[in-house]
């Protein structure tokens, strides 16, 4: 089950504060158990010994613990030392956790243009799914969860390979709050127009016999298809159809090939501006 055990990376900033906020949910959809986790950056100085820094930390996610607890939620954590992401990763592999919880603002906007997000070298090397939150500020300039309902409306893209029917099984599992989802399928550049009408032709069709699926379960399902780069399509859909979840598979194509080729995946958890699910289909 996806969500039935959950790391939740925080790093008492108010946008790791908001993720707590997500919970309530995850619970409806069959939560079980939490894991609280915080890396300790040894690359930076402190004034003060790591073992303060360790206790003092260790009291704080405690603290959030305990509230979990009051509501019934199974709750631990772990502090650690070293890189952020490596750390979250193996954490959650050791844990054998079923999904991992992050925000996808940093502490600094000059860290993340110069050393990377822990969010976005976190899903280039973990091998459990992520779902990355994304906020807005309000009139007070207070960050604010996109949404809270997550899986109401979702927007699932689809390449009909075995990556994408993981998703949609995976989907299916889901308990609860599922209303309404959109599958879309994004051709490239054909030859000649016939070639790419003929293609988008083939996709309708195969997307409807996928859309009848969730329909038997009550879901509500629109059809998308459409001739572009996949990346920009994806998250314009999202926000056209005021999705509260983009949900795909990303590959883990490995850090080089990221890194100079890019990956639909993580252009879509960068610029997308709806919160994403990222289900890894191997290792």
């Amino acid at each position: 089950m996806l969500v039935r055990k959950v790391v939740i990376a925080m790093d008492f900033s108010p946008a790791s504060s908001k993720l707590l906020n997500c919970v309530q949910e995850l619970v409806d959809n069959g939560l079980e158990e939490v894991v609280l986790v915080h890396v300790i950056d040894l690359r930076i100085g402190e004034d003060r010994s790591i073992v303060s820094i360790q206790k003092e930390t260790e009291e704080k996610l405690q603290a959030v613990a305990e509230e979990l607890k009051k509501k019934n939620i199974t709750a631990k954590i772990s502090v650690l030392g070293g890189f952020a992401a490596s750390e979250i990763a193996h954490i959650a592999e050791k844990e054998e956790a079923s999904m991992i919880l992050i925000g996808s603002i940093g502490k600094s906007i000059l860290r993340e243009i110069f050393l990377g997000s822990t969010t976005f070298d976190l899903i280039r090397m973990t091998t459990t799914p992520v779902l990355i939150e994304k906020y807005r500020k309000d009139e007070d300039e207070e960050l604010q969860n996109i949404c809270i309902s997550k899986f109401q409306k979702i927007v699932v893209p689809v390449d009909f390979s075995k990556c994408s029917q993981l998703v949609l099984d995976e989907i299916k599992e889901m308990k609860s709050g599922i209303d309404e989802m959109i599958l879309m399928s994004v051709a490239e550049h054909g030859e000649t127009r016939e070639e790419v009408e003929r293609i988008l032709e083939d996709y309708r069709t195969r997307l409807e016999e996928i859309a009848e699926e969730f329909r038997s379960l009550g879901i509500t399902v629109k059809i998308k298809v459409d001739v572009g780069l996949p990346s920009k399509l994806i998250t314009t859909t999202a926000e056209q159809e005021n999705a509260t979840l983009v949900v795909m598979a990303t590959r883990g194509a490995g850090l080089l090939k990221s890194l100079l080729l890019g990956s639909t995946s993580d252009a879509v958890s960068r610029h997308s501006k709806r919160p994403v699910l990222l289900i890894p289909c191997g290792k």
